[in-house]
């Protein structure tokens, strides 16, 4: 125990003392700076790179405590600091252990004093329990006055300049180490107090520290905010931890934070926010009371708002914490308590205290820092926070399955309105941001309206997703809250439609959440086709209102809308549904709707003007229809066979969903927004439709030379068959949407693999595997194949003038040449071998005419070029 206490002494002394020989250093620069007419006339000791002397700025606002001073290595939001040093900048910009080894040099003897001062209390404590001369009490008593007595006399030499400003903080902090050494000895040596007294004593002695730290420098509140940190988990005890101790947590905070509201040392900010919270956050864990650290931790993210500024209500301008340009300290140091705060609640408290405390976050941001404009970043985290929690809680509760993952869902038995409360108390936030909107300027209103329709909106979709509220009070209940909610947007869109003169981006925000709104209520009551239906209806709607009255922010519900019936027709239903499970009628609907929602709503905002939401909308409309159209033809084609497709075929419809989801992702990487995401999905799609593509051309899916089990016969009839889903489909989206020439060569050559297969299905029915071997008809076939591809390729370069194509198709026919006398001769017999090679005589002498009337054609051209 004496050695813990020892070690802790030293380091607390070791960091309690301050850099006289820099403070010398100003001095003389100051000086110099004054001789040249450069600095002011004021007190060298008050320069605000001292950390250990009180700081004297010049400021352009005052707060409640006087002139406030720019945060340490950043400019104070409206508070503009004059004829600063540049040594002193520079010294300021200097790292922490850049600075304290000159001074370890020149003043190494300041912290072997107090060491020395430390240790001898402790040893005294020490001698005192071996030799047994005196009793407890007075040991403890003895180590309290030497104690005392070391305080008392860093007091009188503090206003004596010839002490100077070390030598008092020395004799201060080493006089309350030691009596923190003497509390702990009495508690855990000779149990003379219990662990209530000493916590009282320890806390005491920290804040004590804390105020000190004014007059002796931020050292000196360092040594108490982390001494009265550590209190409560040296003192140790059984038991749950009691919850008052969120409220110990919390004045420690505030008294840090007050401190260095005048000071503005910077660095005593943090700490104080990070110890406190950070023991708030073990106490949590700890089992301590959720309401407790509610109220505690949304008191800490509210200081955290006001005082390091100097005010007691936000009032603070400038770089907000995400914009790009670096913000003050106090507004990151805000920004990062509200988040400790917002997702603490969201991961550590489980009853209805959790969304109470992140809607009082949101309203603190939106309501109190109404003149805070630098603070309005924060509004961010209410939006994260409450879904999460929703999430978290659905994680730890009772359990339902969803597309074959296992979601749990928290049994809402217990409160059946539960998910009726928290979607109130987030129309409660939302309404608090959107009047933090309506209070804003004209130009600064808008991310306040999008965040008061995007908590709502967050907090319904994470219920339905993760909670399923429909199962406990019934589908057509929970989509009445849907309802009420696209009814309250709808009610905001008219409001701002007559404030608004028709337009702006208010508008389009409260008319797209009105829409999204209804598409969730009528999923909730609708079927699968008749959802689908309802999308691109809506779609439709949204276009047409938008060509109407000009709202480009139509165009966000497009998109959203655009990516729901992707949604369904890959996922939800998805694929199986329409495949195999919908009726005619619902397959037909859901199919017609998916595609032509899409289309009609592009035609109908094709002439409109090209504002930035309406043409993201659009792009998202666009490559979302030409992958629905990919996806669609495999899924017709699937359906009008007669028996069901195979293993090779659903990889090759896998594969094709795949290069257009490949292609949606490329196209909408175009976007600024989340542009490295979608390149990185991009790969990721491409990937795994190069993984299927092989395992049904090649191994082990291929009904040609792939391995049991994977192989299954060919489904369907001659050319009309699954193989037009294995290899065709995915050929033709690779050669009509890829750019890249070995994407398009691969294309071409799955397209040749899917001829191939096809004249063996002809020949062979559906086994199509080596095993069965060749017929000569089928032999001959393939020749034939080559010699009507090269026929194709030629005429094609006839039309187009192409000389590549011309060479395909010379070389197409040389590859049948000579596969008739490398292969044909020896493999067939009769007339058949007779047949062929007249007719593969014929052809190559009519291809050899078409090659030299293409040639002819290219010389003229050339001829008749300027």
């Amino acid at each position: 125990m004496d050695l813990f206490l020892t070690l802790i002494s030293v380091a607390a002394l070791w960091i309690a003392l301050s850099s006289r020989t820099r403070i010398q250093k100003l001095e003389r620069e100051l000086a110099t700076l004054r001789t040249q007419g450069v600095a002011p006339d004021i007190d060298a000791t008050a320069s605000p790179d001292m950390p250990d002397a009180p700081a004297a700025e010049t400021s352009s606002k005052k707060g409640p405590w006087g002139e406030t001073s720019p945060d340490d290595g950043a400019k104070a939001e409206g508070v503009t600091t004059t004829n600063v040093p540049e040594a002193g900048a520079k010294a300021a910009r200097q790292g922490a252990f850049a600075r304290l080894r000159p001074w370890l040099r020149d003043n190494w003897i300041y912290p072997v004093a107090g060491a020395a001062l430390v240790l001898s209390g402790v040893f005294l404590v020490q001698y005192a329990v071996e030799t047994g001369k005196l009793t407890p009490l007075t040991q403890i008593v003895l180590a309290l006055v030497l104690a005392a007595g070391l305080v008392a006399a860093g007091e009188w030499l503090r206003p004596r300049p010839i002490a100077g400003p070390v030598l008092p903080a020395t004799l201060t902090g080493a006089g309350l180490v030691i009596a923190m050494a003497a509390v702990l000895a009495a508690l855990h040596l000779y149990a003379m107090i219990g662990p209530a007294t000493a916590l009282a004593c320890l806390a005491l002695l920290s804040f004590a520290a804390i105020g000190l730290g004014w007059l002796y420098g931020p050292m000196l509140s360092a040594l108490g905010l982390v001494a009265g940190t550590a209190v409560p988990f040296i003192l140790g005890g059984g038991g749950a931890p009691p919850p008052a101790l969120f409220g110990y947590f919390a004045l420690l905070a505030f008294a840090g934070l007050g401190i260095d509201a005048r000071r503005r040392w910077g660095w005593v900010t943090w700490l104080a926010l990070a110890g406190p919270l950070g023991a708030m956050v073990i106490w949590r864990v700890a089992g301590a009371d959720e309401l407790g650290f509610t109220l505690a931790i949304i008191l800490v993210a509210g200081a955290a708002m006001t005082l390091p500024f100097g005010y007691i209500a936000p009032m603070v301008d400038g770089p907000r914490a995400l914009g790009r340009v670096r913000p003050a300290q106090g507004v990151r140091a805000s920004f990062v308590a509200s988040a400790v705060a917002g997702f603490g609640l969201a991961l550590l408290v489980d009853g209805m205290a959790g969304p109470i405390g992140i809607v009082a976050l949101a309203i603190l941001i939106a309501v109190w820092c109404v003149r805070a404009p630098a603070l309005s970043d924060q509004m961010v985290l209410p939006i994260l926070a409450l879904p999460l929690w929703i999430v978290v809680q659905a994680w730890l509760g009772g359990g339902s399955v969803v597309y074959g993952f296992h979601l749990p869902r928290p049994p809402e038995s217990p409160m059946p309105l539960q998910a009726s409360y928290i979607l109130g108390l987030a129309h409660l936030a939302g309404l608090a941001m959107i009047w933090r909107g309506e209070a804003e300027a004209p130009g600064r209103y808008a991310p306040f309206t999008l965040a008061g329709l995007i908590l709502p909106g967050g907090a319904l979709i994470a219920l339905e997703t993760m909670w399923q509220p429909a199962t406990v009070i019934g589908p057509y209940a929970w989509a009445l809250h849907a309802m009420a909610a696209a009814g309250l947007a709808t009610m905001l869109a008219l409001r701002y439609a007559a404030r608004d003169n028709g337009h702006g981006p208010r508008l389009g925000a409260a008319a797209a959440a009105a829409f999204a709104l209804v598409a969730l209520g009528l999923m909730l009551m609708l079927g699968q086709a008749a959802l689908t239906v309802a999308l691109a209806v809506l779609m439709v709607a949204a276009a047409a209102m938008d060509r109407r009255f000009d709202i480009p922010g139509l165009g966000a519900f497009l998109g959203l809308a655009s990516l729901a019936l992707g949604w369904r027709l890959v996922l939800d239903p998805g694929l199986s549904w329409h495949m195999e499970d919908a009726g005619t009628g619902a397959f037909l609907a859901a199919i017609t709707a998916t595609l032509a929602g899409p289309f009609l709503a592009l035609w109908m905002i094709q002439r409109l003007s090209d504002a930035p939401v309406r043409r993201e909308g659009r792009l998202l409309v666009e490559t979302g229809l030409m992958g629905s159209i990919a996806i669609c033809t495999g899924i017709l084609i699937a359906r009008l066979l007669p028996d069901q497709i195979g293993a090779h075929a659903q990889l090759g419809l896998q594969a094709s969903v795949l290069i257009a989801l490949t292609w949606v992702q490329i196209r909408r990487a175009a976007l600024p927004l989340l542009r490295r995401v979608r390149i990185a999905l991009a790969w990721v799609f491409a990937l795994l439709a190069a993984t299927a593509l092989v395992s049904a051309a090649v191994f082990p899916a291929s009904p040609v030379i792939g391995v049991w089990p994977f192989v299954e016969p060919v489904a369907g009839w001659p050319v009309v068959n699954d193989l037009l889903l294995t290899y065709l489909l995915p050929a033709i989206l690779l050669v009509a949407l890829s750019t890249p020439p070995y994407l398009r060569i691969a294309g071409w050559g799955l397209g040749a693999l899917w001829g191939a297969t096809a004249i063996r299905h002809l020949w062979q029915g559906p086994d199509l595997r080596m095993i069965n071997g060749i017929a000569q008809g089928e032999l001959y076939a393939y020749t034939f194949a080559l010699l009507l591809a090269g026929a194709v390729a030629l005429a094609w370069a006839l039309r187009t003038g192409r000389a590549d194509l011309r060479k395909l198709g010379v070389g197409l026919a040389g590859l049948a040449a000579a596969k008739a006398f490398l292969i044909d001769a020896s493999e067939l017999d009769g007339l058949l071998r007779v047949g062929a090679f007249l007719g593969l005589g014929l052809t190559l002498a009519g291809l050899a005419w078409l090659n030299g009337w293409v040639v002819a054609r290219e010389g003229g051209r050339q001829t008749s070029a300027p």
